[in-house]
């Protein structure tokens, strides 16, 4: 199984996964744009989409994580061990 580049175009909850280099992906990035869709900042290599949007959920859930660290950070260094 090769391998593509898939970019993500979000709406809300909605997340959609396209591979970069398909033929039909100019044309279906600006009608997804006309239709108030937005392109992601992440793209990812895998075999399909479904494999393209568990990354990108990987990573969400990372990020959610490390937000939340983050935002513990002032709570936990008032906690002596």
């Amino acid at each position: 199984m090769s391998t593509q580049r898939y970019l993500f175009l979000m709406k809300g909850t909605l997340v959609l996964a396209q591979p970069l280099a398909a033929p039909e992906t100019g044309e279906l990035l600006a009608s997804l744009l006309q239709q108030g869709f937005v392109v992601g900042p992440l793209q990812v290599w895998a075999g399909s989409a479904e494999q393209a949007l568990a990354c990108y959920e990987r990573a969400a859930q990372q990020q959610a994580f490390a937000d939340a660290l983050q935002s513990a950070e002032p709570e936990l260094a008032g906690v002596s061990a």
